[in-house]
């Protein structure tokens, strides 16, 4: 265990092993339903894929609630208002909500959306695997705190992987998709126990202690983050839940083999700003505006050649690589994965400005957005999807992802703009 630990925690650089470490890790994090989709594919029934990506959504869904939008509030806490005590008893409130919701979610798919027995479990397991991770999360929040995001990516990494890793070996010795999600679950706690745990005791002592005080002000603090996660997620989804509504677990299937680069881009977005997190926090504290502004700008750059990248690639060689990783057809869906790769590009841009306007502390102030749209998503998708099926899917997906992100580059910029000016009017 000492020698795992060391692994975890030994570093010669820690700069240049958090920017490594954790590409490495975000990496793995968005493709991880991608191969674990592709060992399906390859090992069992299309209509499997079709399930697991339903569970997948659903447990997504779940896990904001256990994770609450705290991390980034975490890591941003530059002064330590709130000890790792109090964060750590909030998230164990939070995931002991996230579990209640979650066996009431697969319960309703039981006895009123028809799933059936075997469905249901996989989308339970699903659920549990993502109480583990929004569990994880508030260790490797405390570790990025203090300057180790090394350590969180490692740990990270390590515990994504082992879970993986035992799931999709099951899955090609059994082809049994529930078998694996069991596997998948029980390792993904063992490799908790290993890392996030093991490690934490170099940093502190994880008490359970409830200061209600505290754990209730996380609660009120976060709630804008809590509902902005949430309400995006559901946002994201709202055509799969749709799709699992009013079509097959073969359309469900089809639509996520297009659907996982948009995942992918968002989060690959996600990993190029998360390590400077911190700085930009401590730009906006020391009032320095242009240079927060001069990171925001250079971040929005950086999305946007991601997002060119990702149409050039759907537009080209998208489709028939995508055939071959799911070992199906979808050259039909070149235009939808295309117009999906656009959302994929509004998910960095949406996700990116929460986080600046999380980290200026204005974060209150995103919830009339996500509400507007959240709203739209649910009036608007079973029809499109019954309308215009896959196609209509994608492109209200894109649709939605567009107008969030806009009404959060106007928020985000309002508040520079008025921080700046009152600057300027203390100065004179």
């Amino acid at each position: 265990m000492n020698g795992l630990k060391k692994l975890f925690t030994e570093s010669d650089n820690i700069t240049r092993d958090s920017y490594i470490w954790n590409t490495l890790s975000a990496t793995f994090f968005a493709v991880q339903s991608t191969i674990a989709l592709v060992v399906i594919t390859h090992t069992g029934a299309q209509e499997d894929a079709g399930i697991f990506s339903i569970a997948y959504a659903v447990g997504s869904l779940m896990y904001y609630i256990g994770e609450y939008g705290v991390r980034k509030y975490q890591v941003s806490d530059v002064n330590e208002e709130m000890s790792f005590t109090d964060y750590h008893s909030h998230r164990v409130a939070a995931c002991t909500i996230m579990l209640l919701v979650s066996l009431v979610c697969v319960a309703r798919g039981y006895f009123f959306s028809g799933y059936s027995s075997r469905k249901a479990y996989i989308v339970l397991m699903v659920c549990l695997i993502k109480v583990v991770e929004a569990y994880s999360e508030v260790y490797f929040g405390r570790f990025q705190q203090v300057g180790r995001l090394d350590v969180s990516a490692k740990t990270n990494f390590y515990r994504t992987m082992v879970g993986l890793a035992g799931g999709c070996v099951a899955l090609v010795i059994t082809h049994d998709l529930a078998i694996s999600i069991t596997v998948w679950f029980v390792l993904t706690v063992l490799a908790m126990l290993t890392s996030s745990i093991l490690v934490y005791r170099d940093f502190g002592t994880i008490e359970l202690k409830f200061n209600w005080d505290k754990v209730l002000r996380i609660f009120i603090e976060c709630f804008p983050l809590f509902i902005g996660y949430f309400m995006m997620n559901y946002i994201g989804n709202a055509p799969k839940y749709a799709i699992d509504a009013t079509m097959t677990d073969l359309d469900q299937a089809n639509y996520n083999y297009i659907f996982m680069p948009v995942f992918a881009v968002g989060l690959f977005a996600n990993f190029i700003f998360n390590p400077i997190l911190v700085k930009l926090a401590r730009r906006w504290d020391e009032s320095k505006i242009r240079a927060f502004v001069k990171i925001v700008l250079r971040q929005l750059l950086v999305i946007a050649g991601i997002t060119l990248l990702a149409i050039a690639v759907a537009l080209t060689i998208g489709c028939p690589v995508l055939g071959i990783l799911f070992n199906a057809d979808v050259s039909p869906f070149r235009t939808e994965l295309t117009i999906l790769m656009v959302g994929g590009g509004m998910l960095a841009l949406v996700n990116f400005f929460s986080v600046v306007v999380t980290v200026m502390r204005y974060q209150k102030h995103l919830i009339a957005g996500y509400v507007i749209i959240a709203v739209l998503a649910l009036l608007l998708a079973q029809k499109a999807v019954l309308g215009y099926g896959l196609r209509g899917a994608a492109v209200l997906y894109t649709i939605l992802m567009g107008m969030l992100a806009l009404i959060f580059a106007f928020v985000t910029f309002w508040f520079i703009h008025k921080k700046s000016s009152t600057l300027r009017s203390d100065a004179a």
